[in-house]
């Protein structure tokens, strides 16, 4: 099951060698059980970048850049300022490394580790996630850095030189600007521009002057992506091939997501694989011969690493794994010879490894984050399918029990994501295992919408929002009553965001199947959330529901909770972060209004100082223990003790701040 290089001996001195590396072990109240602390002191390994002579790699680590040899060893910490540290980018001489901390672009010495604040520009009006500056590129010359920055109230693309001095934009304000890369010489910058004629992407090519440190010409529009019909999809990397003629990218215009040469010259897009799976990702190696992408065609719910031949041919599976997992930011040696990437599993936190090409051994690790306490009490989910109330086959992951038998029946959770274009995969999900762990069924559904099944399956929710996404979870809880791993009365429902969004209309709907509902930052009323979320999200969601409140005023109905409230009979847990820009907290306050209203039975807990999600340690603990006490006391009531009472949860005070209560 793991992933470490065989031998017992040489696995153990590894787990030691992380504890003594990295920290990352924490004590569990439980001997061989995983406490809610344990999952709070989970650090597993960022992006990170590799040095331009491929003798070291930048990382991050406990807010820090840390240099790591890459060949393996000892870390060494880089940095001890303020603020967390993101966005690594080598300078070409190996010199300096760029990066973001406190909203700014800064670079520091590696000889000395002396930091440089290159800009220090006031937050825009836009999503505080994305209002500041990010996502620093050192130009080919050294002379530039790109990024991109959230000042003008939207992403737009800038360059700052090398001392701070000049800084200067590159695109309009009213064009949402990503994934900007430099060609190999320098004299141009490849992007991802977005309006909402084009939501799915166009990509741009700009000429830029070094001398100036400003955009030449107009740019250059290579290929307009089509707008996909639910406004999830769009272009989201560019990869230049080392003699600067083609850039690689995923496209769906085969139905899936497939990687496409594209000229830089002009000229059509050349797709180079195929199949009824998702490929993404594609990065050129340095020799300019081959192309790392990653894909599920193994596993749906996987993502593994492949090469193919530049110009397209056979993929071959780079490494391979005991179980299935989730392989990320794939990134070549100066070489070609070898491809450092993260990876993680059920049994794995994300971790960096490196494979060497010419060798048929299995990758190297360079760092073990996982504490002994997770991976001694971890498990593989195992991957079911059903049908929905239509036909449409539904997948989802099952975590059971430790002490299942068969025939035996437990509480139940069925685990809503978000998104909904998200997808629950085979990766270290602390939250399942806690749950499994502590004697519940747990039953992550990839409803319809979901991502990595293609465009057919993510758009079947396109007008029909928390309808046939119901039907996809609900049948999903007649599957565990039919396998003997669950029993009516004792089945909970969770989820955040569109999860949350998901749960609140489940119990609308089917008001008799749900003993417990946990509500986590969802969406009650698509026409507030189209008038108060962020530009981007709202433009998202009014295409997915088919057009505005006018044009499609029968979606709309359908989709609002807030008119089917006297139908729930199920307890909600509501909870919601107080500055959340994704879902305007407004949701969550009217949605509690109307069960009010209605005498419905709920409790609802807002945090100060929150967005999208709880990123306060105290707010995350004191969410997860409130979640605990309410499935403790609806589905899984402990010795000696009712749930007869729906209005007396014992729900634990937080351990430093409090969420603000509201009835």
């Amino acid at each position: 099951m793991s992933t470490f290089p065989r031998g017992i001996v040489f696995r153990f001195l590894i787990v030691l060698l992380s504890v003594f590396l990295f920290g990352s072990t924490a004590h569990s109240q439980h001997p061989g059980r995983i406490s809610l602390r344990d999952l709070q002191a989970v650090s597993p390994i960022g992006l990170s970048a590799i040095s331009p002579d491929g003798k070291l790699l930048a990382i991050e680590r406990e807010g820090q850049i840390a240099l790591l040899p890459s060949s393996g060893g000892w870390p060494v910490t880089l940095t001890n300022t303020p603020g967390n540290k993101s966005g690594f980018s080598w300078s070409p001489n190996g010199k300096r490394i760029a990066y973001v901390s406190q909203g700014s672009i800064w670079t520091v010495s590696v000889s000395d580790g002396a930091s440089l604040r290159l800009t220090n520009a006031p937050a825009g009006s836009g999503d505080p996630r994305q209002a500041t500056d990010r996502a620093p590129l050192w130009s080919p010359d050294g002379h530039w850095i790109l990024f991109q920055s959230g000042r003008r109230g939207n992403s737009s693309l800038l360059v700052v030189s090398e001392n701070g001095n000049t800084t200067s934009f590159l695109t309009p304000q009213a064009e949402e600007a990503s994934s900007a890369t430099w060609s190999p010489d320098g004299t141009k910058v490849a992007y991802v521009a977005r309006r909402r004629e084009y939501f799915s992407g166009r990509i741009h090519l700009l000429a830029f002057n070094s001398q100036s440190g400003q955009a030449s010409a107009e740019p250059v529009v290579l290929y307009t992506a089509p707008i996909d019909r639910g406004g999830g999809w769009q272009i989201r990397n560019l990869s230049w091939s080392p003699d600067g003629t083609t850039l690689a990218t995923a496209l769906q215009n085969s139905g899936w997501n497939h990687l496409y040469l594209i000229p830089v010259a002009g000229g059509l897009p050349k797709q180079i694989t195929s199949g009824s799976f998702e490929d993404e990702g594609p990065v050129y190696s340095p020799d300019g011969l081959s192309i790392a992408f990653l894909s599920n065609r193994n596993l749906a719910e996987s993502r593994d690493l492949w090469t193919i031949p530049a110009q397209g041919g056979e993929p071959h599976l780079v490494s391979t794994f005991s179980v299935p997992g989730t392989t990320s930011a794939p990134q070549w040696a100066p070489d070609s010879k070898r491809i450092y990437f993260n990876h993680e599993s059920p049994l794995q936190t994300a971790d960096l490894l490196v494979q060497d090409l010419s060798s048929s051994s299995a990758a190297q690790d360079l760092t073990s984050t996982t504490p002994v306490i997770l991976s001694a009490s971890a498990q593989v989910p195992e991957r079911v399918t059903w049908k929905s109330k239509d036909g449409t086959e539904i997948a989802g992951l099952l975590y059971k029990p430790r002490s299942s038998v068969h025939g035996e029946h437990f509480p139940a959770v069925v685990w809503i994501h978000g998104g909904p274009e998200a997808q629950d995969g085979f990766r270290f999900d602390g939250w399942a295992q806690y749950l499994a762990q502590a004697g519940y069924v747990v039953l992550l559904p990839n409803y319809r919408g979901s991502s990595g099944y293609g465009e057919k399956f993510r758009n079947l929710n396109v007008e029909d929002a928390n309808q046939g996404e119901v039907e996809d979870v609900a049948t999903g809880v007649q599957y565990l009553i039919g396998r003997g791993l669950a029993t009516a009365g004792r089945i909970a429902i969770g989820g955040a965001s569109h999860g949350g969004t998901t749960v609140a209309n489940a119990v609308a709907i089917h008001p008799d199947l749900f003993a417990a509902g946990i509500d986590i930052t969802g969406t009650a009323d698509f026409e507030l959330f189209a008038e108060r979320s962020n530009k981007q999200s709202s433009i998202r969601w009014t295409m997915k529901m088919g057009g505005t409140i006018e044009e499609k005023p029968e979606v709309y109905r359908r989709a609002n909770v807030l008119l089917a409230v006297d139908k729930i009979k199920t307890p909600l847990l509501i909870l919601h972060g107080e500055n959340d820009p994704q879902v305007p907290p407004a949701q969550a306050a009217e949605f509690a209004r109307a069960l009010k209203e209605h005498h419905k039975t709920y409790y609802y807990f807002t945090y100060p100082g929150e967005l999208h999600g709880f990123s306060q340690p105290d707010h995350q603990l004191d969410a997860w223990q409130k979640e605990l006490a309410f499935l403790e006391h609806y589905i899984n009531p402990q010795y000696g003790t009712t749930n007869i009472s729906t209005e007396d949860v014992a729900f634990p005070e937080p351990v430093e701040k409090h969420a603000n209560a509201h009835r």
